[in-house]
């Protein structure tokens, strides 16, 4: 793979109508390598569940890589281990498994 190939472009609806919208390209712009927004959310209402991204400089006192959660419409974001690409988006697939709105 090389620079700007997508590696991941992914939108999957599920039964309850939330979304899983999966997004990543090969960037050397970013830390680790890529720039991707994983994100679980509502298309209906607009809200949003759960999100990992990354930012090419730190962000949210929480560093490059993010996981975004709301909360009764309250976000927390914290920084999250960014090991490699399939990990990451494997730990996410699983957290919205076992997400609970």
């Amino acid at each position: 793979m090389a620079e700007g190939d997508v590696h991941v472009d992914e939108d999957i609806i599920l039964a309850d109508g939330t979304r899983i919208r999966l997004f990543a390209v090969e960037s050397t712009d970013y830390p680790g390598g890529y720039n991707y927004r994983f994100q679980y959310y509502d298309p209906e209402t607009g809200d949003e569940f759960l999100r990992y991204d990354s930012s090419q400089i730190p962000l949210h006192d929480a560093g490059h890589h993010h996981r975004h959660e709301w909360t009764n419409g309250e976000e927390d974001v914290n920084g999250i281990k960014f090991e490699d690409l399939n990990a990451h988006l494997a730990n996410f697939r699983e957290e919205v498994t076992d997400y609970e709105r």
